[in-house]
């Protein structure tokens, strides 16, 4: 894995923490969050382990699904020193 897909990697997964943090913290299911977001509990699911890259359309969706800003989604801090991929 080249370095540029290890941060890709990294980014991706630790945004999908986030956005499970955020959803949990209001209190929703995967199935609330995807019935909001008129998205697939599946696709839910995807994003939050980190195994799908968002668009800007979908973080927008995500943002209003979970009554918050759009900046609150890219609200988190990765540690490039510590490998964050199993």
């Amino acid at each position: 894995m080249s370095i540029k897909q290890f941060f890709f990697t990294s980014y991706q997964k630790e945004m999908g923490k986030h956005i499970k943090r955020l959803r949990e913290t209001k209190g929703l299911s995967q199935l609330d969050l995807a019935s909001r977001c008129n998205l697939e509990k599946t696709t839910i699911s995807r994003i939050e382990n980190g195994r799908t890259n968002i668009t800007l359309k979908t973080s927008i969706t995500l943002s209003l699904g979970l009554e918050v800003e759009l900046l609150e989604l890219y609200n988190f801090k990765i540690d490039i020193k510590k490998p964050l991929i199993n």
